[in-house]
């Protein structure tokens, strides 16, 4: 490579026809100096995704392809990309001394059968067999997180980082869909297994404090739970919440999704120097039984706590999490060469006309270096005490150094 060259670049643009696709392709591997060899899609749910998929392997016939849609538009460097609009967002590396694979399955034969077949499948394709990746990178339409997590952590042996994002659109209708290669499905799973050259260090956290207020979970089933202490849990939550709902006149089911955004329910994962990390689950419907239905599953005898977050503290935290990702890297500032965000769809709505901010906060952190962001409705990653986790309303950062 020249020296201008960059061995990670992003390119992004509105993605209207495969000439669109073509130009923003052309511009990623004139950045890169020459064609990437794992190439990440983050695209928005208006898009042709078939136009696209076979667009994308024409342009890059030797690259690990891979993607997810986002809600309403992915963000880089130069800030947010064609938001409302067909638009896509391109994340390509080049690494001649590693090695790097994508699979792809359907939920068709069954979740976590999906999972093993992407991960095999990719692993096949960097062709490391037998051996660990440094990280592998997920996308899934939402539903089943828990499980394919598990269970790429239970074929890895819970010792590689799992991180990424659940599939998105604008409006949770489930326009949502995931890639990999050409292959792409509204139910499936895509994952990317990185055999690095470079150092890779991740951080995932919520940019939520606790409240005093917290129960025991009674009853629940999978995503549901019915009760919290005894009581029916969305007068429970209601009551923490000072009346986020008047249960008196409100018909029920009502959604609460977007009111619910600044007061999540936390679930203590561990503790770091005796202050616990929180996982949050995100509260979706109060049911007309007064139950809460949330965007992650919840087990009887859990504990959870109401958490508080602020618009402004939401802004700020993509910034502070990749600081923290720098800070575990350990290595010289100049080193860094860029990286992948996952930031919740939930909370971007929550910021609505603020979220040009974000990418400027993590320009800051990252010093202008090339990034790709996108915004999932549900976040993967792996906490300081070393758990692969999914959750709601969370942010991740992860950090590549040569």
């Amino acid at each position: 490579h020249s020296m201008h060259d960059s061995p990670i670049a992003t390119a992004g643009g509105p993605c209207r026809s495969a000439s669109d696709v073509d130009a923003i392709s052309k511009s990623l591997t004139d950045k890169l100096g020459s064609q990437p060899r794992l190439l990440i899609a983050s695209y928005s749910a208006h898009c042709d995704t078939a136009m696209l998929t076979t667009t994308l392997r024409s342009s890059f016939p030797d690259a690990a392809i891979m993607g997810a849609s986002t809600c309403r538009g992915a963000m880089t460097a130069d800030g947010l990309v064609g938001f409302g609009m067909p638009s896509v967002a391109l994340w390509g590396l080049v690494d001649d001394n590693g090695d790097y694979g994508a699979g792809f399955a359907s939920f068709d034969t069954g979740v976590e059968s999906a999972a093993h077949k992407a991960l095999e499948e990719a692993v096949r394709q960097a062709d490391r067999a037998g051996e660990w990746p440094d990280l592998v990178w997920v996308h899934s339409s939402p539903g089943h997180e828990e499980t394919i997590v598990a269970t790429l952590d239970d074929m890895l042996g819970n010792d590689v980082s799992i991180v990424g994002g659940s599939a998105a659109d604008d409006t949770l209708e489930g326009k949502w869909s995931c890639f990999a290669d050409q292959r792409v499905a509204n139910e499936g799973v895509a994952v990317a297994v990185f055999y690095s050259s470079f150092r890779i260090a991740s951080s995932f956290q919520s940019g939520y404090e606790p409240t005093g207020k917290s129960g025991l979970v009674t009853r629940c089933h999978g995503r549901t739970v019915y009760e919290i202490d005894g009581r029916p849990a969305a007068q429970v939550y209601n009551d923490w919440t000072g009346g986020l709902v008047d249960l008196s006149t409100t018909a029920l089911p009502v959604n609460v999704l977007g009111s619910s955004t600044l007061s999540p329910l936390g679930m203590t994962v561990g503790d770091l120097v005796g202050i616990p990390y929180f996982n949050l689950a995100h509260p979706e419907t109060f049911t007309e039984e007064h139950a809460i239905t949330f965007f992650c599953e919840i087990a009887e005898g859990e504990t959870l706590t109401l958490m508080k977050g602020t618009l402004d503290n939401i802004i700020a935290r993509p910034g502070r999490v990749a600081h923290e990702a720098l800070s575990a890297a350990d290595a010289a500032r100049e080193e860094l060469l860029g990286a992948l965000i996952v930031f919740c769809g939930g909370c971007l709505l929550a910021v609505d006309s603020r979220a040009p901010e974000i990418p400027e906060v993590l320009n800051t952190r990252l010093q202008g270096k090339p990034f790709l962001g996108c915004f999932t409705y549900g976040e993967q990653g792996r906490f300081s005490g070393g758990e692969n986790r999914h959750g709601n309303l969370m942010i991740s950062a992860t950090v590549f150094y040569a």
